[in-house]
């Protein structure tokens, strides 16, 4: 027999894309969302101002072999979320589903 987290939210131990208003993306196991924020673990960020790589080569290379955790923990404020979807919903080119 398992642990239950139903009071933890559908998305609960999925692994999921967070893309914020800014354009950044944040990879990760979700933990937990509300209306206050996103909690990931073993997270791992797209900053398009500092990679050559598109936003969406990286989501493709992440959805194909997986993503680099290389943070633990991250909270991101519900107000800075764009989008949060699962990372198998992201297409083989790498775009978010439309919305």
């Amino acid at each position: 027999m398992g642990t239950f987290h139903d009071h933890m939210g559908e998305l609960h131990g999925i692994t999921v894309v967070v893309r914020q208003l800014d354009g950044n993306t944040w990879i990760g196991r979700c933990h937990s969302e509300d209306s206050v924020e996103v909690i990931l673990h073993d997270a791992d960020q797209h900053v398009s101002e500092e990679s050559d790589e598109s936003p969406e080569d990286w989501l493709k290379r992440a959805r194909q072999m997986g993503h680099w955790p290389r943070v633990s923990t991250v909270r991101v404020p519900r107000e800075h979320v764009k989008t949060l979807v699962r990372l198998s919903d992201i297409t083989n080119g790498g775009e978010l589903p439309a919305s």
